[in-house]
């Protein structure tokens, strides 16, 4: 069994709230693979090097976007959280 057909397989049972986050995570990883060496490092694109990198890095926060659940209670989290962390100082 190749690797894409294990990975569907794993896919194919995992819930859509996880599948979300799975699915941004390829994304991210397939922005970051873009093969740079064929660029030539010339004056004419130093400039759209660095845009290109920009372009690049903001794909990649992108990529997160979308990922909580639906019905996620930030205030909530955040209360647990710090009632977790700080609660025995009160």
């Amino acid at each position: 069994m190749s690797t894409l057909e294990k990975a569907i397989g794993l896919l194919q049972e995992m819930p859509e709230n996880k599948l979300e986050a799975v699915y941004m995570f390829i994304r991210f990883v397939d922005s970051q693979s873009d093969n740079r060496e064929d660029i030539p490092a010339t004056s004419k694109n130093i400039g759209s090097d660095a845009a290109e990198e920009r372009r690049r890095g903001f794909q990649g926060l992108m990529s997160f976007a979308g990922t909580l659940p639906e019905g996620f209670d930030y205030k909530k989290e955040l209360e647990e959280a710090r009632e977790e962390k700080y609660g025995r100082f009160i």
